[in-house]
């Protein structure tokens, strides 16, 4: 479907699972190369297998929130493929609760992985983009959430987190438009990815009671998401910059009003 993603070498980070495997698939198919991040080893193995040519990834275990990781997967990257092009910030933590009850030590896990971990790999990524040839160098999707634009009961220091790389984003966006790299970001809305779905899970009348609130009445499959990051990384979206994309299946175009359904 997309013929000029074939060869292209990408970074995945969240890779083991969710919307990170499910990218990881879908890249491979159209014929990327792939270096995939995850804290479980085993996980990353199991996206590196699922793959359509899983001799065509390599994996790295290791904490995105570490300033080092970045450049280990950029090494990665160069070193087995010959170049980096598209790089994937999917990696998060939400730790939910109160924000009066959050402590410190909740606060920095949450802002370390989410959103300093992007600003890691999009300064690592962008440093090798700037060597490729030709007018689009790059391409970059960060992984934001609906929680980012508004506030969110419980997920306080998630949201906070998102919404600064929502505005990493657009910083990035303008500043490397004119080396032919691009910046986007997904908000998606309810996915259903293991954490969401324990989350689901808990609440009155679980899943099946959860994903009827909301406007479609289902929860997003991370395949949807990686649709959405699919198209952005591809020449399909060449002037497509700097642009939050919603993923929500209307969630976030319904106003907050009672239903008596």
């Amino acid at each position: 479907m997309y013929e000029d993603l074939k060869d292209k070498v990408a970074v995945i980070t969240g890779a083991g699972s969710g919307i990170g495997r499910a990218t990881a698939q879908l890249l491979s198919s159209e014929g990327c190369k792939l270096v995939l991040n995850d804290l479980s080893t085993g996980n990353a193995e199991a996206t590196r297998m699922s793959l359509a040519s899983p001799d065509g990834a390599v994996i790295l275990s290791a904490d995105i929130g570490d300033p080092d990781t970045a450049g280990q997967l950029t090494k990665l990257a160069t070193d087995n493929f010959g170049a980096l092009h598209i790089w994937v910030n999917n990696a998060a933590l939400s730790l939910f609760g109160p924000l009066v009850d959050c402590s410190d030590k909740d606060w920095d896990a949450v802002f370390k992985v989410t959103l300093n971990g992007a600003f890691y790999g999009v300064r690592s990524a962008i440093a090798a983009m700037r060597q490729n040839e030709g007018p689009q160098r790059g391409a970059i999707v960060n992984i934001a959430s609906g929680a980012a634009l508004g506030g969110e009961e419980g997920l306080g220091s998630y949201g906070a987190a998102k919404a600064a790389l929502v505005n990493l984003t657009h910083t990035v966006a303008v500043e490397n438009a004119r080396d032919g790299i691009r910046c986007n970001v997904i908000l998606p809305g309810p996915i259903a990815t293991p954490p969401m779905l324990a989350a689901a899970a808990q609440s009155p009348g679980g899943v099946e009671g959860w994903a009827a609130q909301t406007v479609p009445g289902r929860l997003g499959e991370p395949e949807e998401i990686a649709n959405a990051i699919c198209f952005l990384v591809s020449q399909q979206a060449s002037y497509i910059n700097g642009t939050m994309l919603r993923v929500d299946g209307g969630v976030s175009a319904r106003t907050n009003s009672p239903r008596f359904d």
